[in-house]
């Protein structure tokens, strides 16, 4: 019985992808070698539905986790594999995929783009800036998916306090003086259980945490015109003082004196993952990934009223952030004798209609097209996309530290 209901739905979904189709491209034999995890995963998530509808593809997978070397960054290793093998299609995740490009291992999509009149306009805008090279204003790739941030609040915890709650657009200087509100000491809170006033996903860092704010900001701990590392200036001393000042009051999350979960079973490890749902702590900077969890964990997670508003900003940039991450960006390899061939995988991975197929397998990460979001029907899920700009580099500069030079910079900064 469950095979036959596999098969009904894998017909459907195909029927579905075929109808809303996008204009094929006619490309004698073509050939696509992909550079990917695994075969296995590949077919699962992607080829076969592309099959179904261009079965006179020929696709070879090359496996990426067969060339990893142990202490050598994946990103070299991937780019070994791009020259020694040449696949015509890349999936890098968007940290990766901006070293590729540094790198001119990618070809620009701009022109094909346009060839097609293949719109873009449905595009989150954060998803788009964080894809274009900063100097030439190109793209190299598109995804079906991304993950964003935002700032989960606890209401009952703001209620009990009699605080107003977040809102969006909120900026980082707001929230670190809201977050010192929750740690005073109030007679209404469980002593047994610490109170936060403030989660964030690098709480487990306070360096990494830091460097995420400033970030977020527009600041960058690289000046590429000097060559110059700037963690020194003013600007990120004080990013780099509010969040030790939040850490050292009790404000902000610390991670030694929450207590453990009393059971590891399914709800334990997502509290264990995701320190809000512990429910002592009034807001968290955290993944969209959390939101999908709440959405379909109503029940044990139902001793608090919660909300989610769009990550803090700062007042000087207002609409960047570096909320944005990719896992699955689709790259043309550059000079790739198979051009026309690897944009039509792209195009077809990233249109509207399998976008709907992929909102029903992947439960974790949103749509990058705004359209597709209304589908999730939840009242807070315009939060992910209230963000214009990205400023993501971090990444990208401190890969070419080595690890001594980078426990200077923690020094440094005193943390």
């Amino acid at each position: 019985m469950q095979k036959i209901i596999k098969t009904i739905l894998v017909s459907a979904f195909i029927v579905l992808l075929t109808a809303c189709q996008t204009v094929k491209q006619e490309i004698d034999n073509p050939q696509l070698r992909v550079l990917y995890w695994d075969e296995e995963s590949f077919f699962k998530k992607h080829g076969n539905l592309f099959l179904a509808n261009h079965p006179d593809y020929n696709i070879e997978v090359i496996p990426l986790k067969d060339e990893l070397n142990p202490g050598k960054a994946p990103v070299d290793s991937m780019m070994k594999v791009i020259r020694d093998k040449q696949p015509d299609l890349i999936q890098p995740d968007l940290d990766t995929y901006k070293v590729l490009v540094k790198e001119g291992m990618l070809e620009p999509i701009d022109d094909l783009i346009r060839k097609d009149g293949y719109s873009l306009d449905d595009y989150v805008p954060a998803v788009l800036a964080a894809l274009k090279d900063k100097e030439s204003g190109e793209l190299f790739g598109l995804p079906s998916t991304f993950s964003g941030i935002g700032l989960y609040y606890n209401k009952s915890i703001f209620q009990l306090h009699g605080i107003p709650l977040p809102k969006n657009h909120m900026n980082w200087d707001e929230i670190f003086q809201m977050a010192e509100r929750f740690a005073r000491p109030s007679s209404n809170v469980n002593e047994e259980q610490p109170q936060f006033g403030l989660y964030h996903k690098y709480s487990m860092s306070p360096f990494m945490m830091a460097l995420d704010i400033g970030e977020g900001g527009g600041l960058s701990i690289y000046d590429p015109v000097s060559e110059q590392f700037t963690l020194h200036t003013d600007a990120w001393h004080k990013v780099i003082e509010k969040t030790m000042t939040c850490i050292k009051s009790g404000a902000c999350y610390q991670a030694g004196v929450q207590k453990e979960p009393d059971r590891m079973d399914k709800n334990g490890i997502l509290k264990r993952n995701y320190p809000f749902l512990n429910g002592n702590v009034a807001m968290a900077v955290e993944r969209s990934d959390l939101l999908r969890t709440l959405i379909a964990n109503k029940e044990p997670f139902d001793e608090f009223e919660w909300g989610v508003v769009s990550m803090p900003v700062h007042p000087d940039n207002p609409s960047m952030g570096n909320g944005i991450s990719m896992n699955e960006i689709f790259s043309i390899r550059e000079n790739s004798a198979n051009k026309k061939a690897a944009w039509e995988f792209i195009k077809t991975i990233s249109s509207e209609s399998y976008g709907k197929l992929m909102m029903r397998s992947n439960t974790e990460e949103l749509p990058a097209r705004k359209s597709l979001s209304e589908k999730l029907e939840h009242p807070d899920i315009g939060a992910f996309y209230e963000l214009e700009q990205t400023n993501n580099n971090i990444v990208e500069y401190l890969r070419f530290l080595p690890p001594p030079v980078l426990e200077q910079f923690k020094a440094r900064a005193n943390i």
